[in-house]
Formats: C-alpha cells, structure tokens, sequence
C-alpha cells in the first residue's frame, strides 16, 4: 500500500507499507516514509500484546507511522518502532497506485484457451 501525505516542515511525502505474507497478515509490518528531500526512515509494528482487541488495520499502522514521524522521528534511513498506544496523523492520506505490470495470467496448460489451436494440419498449406 502507498501513500502520500502532506506536511509543513517536510513537504510532500511518499509513505510505503511493507506487509508481508499473503493478504499482509504476518509481522513484522513495515513503513517508510521518504521526504520531498529524498531522506527516509522506517518504522516497525511487531504484535506484542496478548488481549482480545483486534490488531490495528494496515491503514491504521501508517497512520500510526506518519504520527510518529512528526513527533520528531529519526531521519536518514533509521529504524524506530511503533506501538498502537501512540498518538495516529489525523490528516489525508491520499492512496498512490504505483505503474507496476501486472503478473501474467497463469493458464494450466491442458486448458483449450491455453494454446492458439490451428485448423490446418502440419504440412500443409
């Protein structure tokens, strides 16, 4: 997931959330965030807390993240961690869809679709 938000001391920044696994429930989740400068640090979110309440939504992590980094977090590729009990950005967040190819369709190949059939037999013209 990609971000951009707005700040009055670092400008425009670009925030990347790295949630591995599938559908991006496993830990470590990570977050960089990068300044219009080009300066970035990191943040990790580890699941401590054994309770009933429901892990914070990735959104909510960034959000977390984002609060972080204006608070005064350490700049120039360092890493510092994040619990939910800290104070979220309140602001927009604004959704960034990177221009990445996407896979290629996986097709079994003893499906009839997979392979281009011809009506002419081999030889002949």
């Amino acid at each position: 997931m990609n971000f951009t938000f707005s700040s009055s001391e670092h400008g425009t920044c670009f925030v990347k959330l790295w949630a591995t696994g599938r559908y991006g429930f496993s830990l470590p989740k990570k977050v960089e965030i990068t300044t219009a400068a080009g300066t970035s640090c990191s943040f990790l979110y580890f699941n401590k807390k054994l309770s009933l309440k429901a892990e914070p939504a990735n959104r909510e992590i960034v959000r977390i993240a984002i609060g972080a980094f204006l608070a005064g977090a350490p700049l120039d590729g360092d890493v510092a961690e994040i619990d939910p009990e800290m104070p979220a950005y309140e602001g927009k967040l604004t959704p960034v869809r990177v221009d990445a190819p996407r896979a290629p369709m996986r097709v079994r190949p003893g499906k009839p679709h997979a392979r281009a059939r011809s009506d002419t037999t081999c030889g002949s013209e």
